[in-house]
């Protein structure tokens, strides 16, 4: 077989698998930030007894996500999109947990700051969509955009509808029925972040950067030889270790 043809064969098989890894990372996230940010400001009225500040923690979340973007952004170009994602997922999942205290605890203080850093889940969210582009021809990005949106749908779809019995569980655990939602939005984070890292490998990023870092005849000649550049051979070793 034309060693090109090989090459964007496994390419191709390893995008499909990544483009998988996102979706279901794309599902969890979408979860965590619907449960959480429907309740958000019904549960700073109830913490603050006045609905004349509530309109606080939708900001401290929409100027968390934006400095999560950038954070996000720069970890990921200097380390792939595992470190990155994982990264900023890990922080959504502290945030939502925080929030969880706060109401526990009935701090108003740690509740606008735990909505901060609860922020940067969204922003992760949005960038993970991305990683199944990175490997995706042209032709194919805007579907493998597409399609991790529509998995973002799911998972925003889901959890509005656990809302009241996600209420149910904080107030068995002595926890206000609003922080509910926070505690699934913990959950459906961090169990993004662990998907992706555990199983977003090769990294996307990094592998489409080795993949476009020579002219690709210059690759193939050099697979054709014996002697293939480890950008080109690596991912058609990494696939074959995979399917053996």
């Amino acid at each position: 077989m034309n060693v090109h043809v090989e090459t964007e064969a496994a390419r191709e098989r390893v995008q499909r698998r990544t483009l998988a890894v996102v979706m279901a990372g794309q599902v969890l996230g979408g979860a965590g930030l619907a449960a959480g940010i429907t309740v958000g400001a019904l549960l700073a009225q109830e913490m603050l007894g006045s609905a004349s500040l509530t309109g606080l923690p939708i900001a401290m979340f929409t100027f968390g996500s934006a400095l999560a973007a950038y954070l996000v952004g720069r970890i990921s170009q200097r380390a792939g999109r595992r470190v990155g994602l994982a990264a900023g997922f890990a922080a959504g999942a502290a945030g939502a947990a925080g929030v969880v205290v706060a109401a526990a605890l009935g701090s108003v203080a740690l509740l606008f700051a735990s909505f901060l850093v609860y922020g940067a889940g969204t922003a992760t969210n949005l960038q993970a969509r991305y990683a199944g582009t990175d490997l995706a021809i042209p032709e194919r990005r805007a579907t493998a955009v597409s399609l991790a949106l529509f998995s973002t749908t799911l998972g925003a779809v889901a959890g509005p509808n656990l809302v009241e019995p996600l209420g149910v569980l904080a107030g068995r655990l002595g926890l206000p029925a609003l922080a509910g939602p926070f505690l699934l939005a913990a959950v459906a984070y961090a169990a993004a972040g662990t998907v992706l890292v555990v199983l977003l490998r090769p990294d996307p990023l990094i592998l489409a950067r080795e993949l476009g870092a020579v002219p690709e005849e210059e690759a193939v000649r050099g697979v054709a030889a014996g002697c293939g550049r480890p950008r080109t051979s690596a991912l058609r070793s990494w696939w074959s270790r995979r399917s053996g």
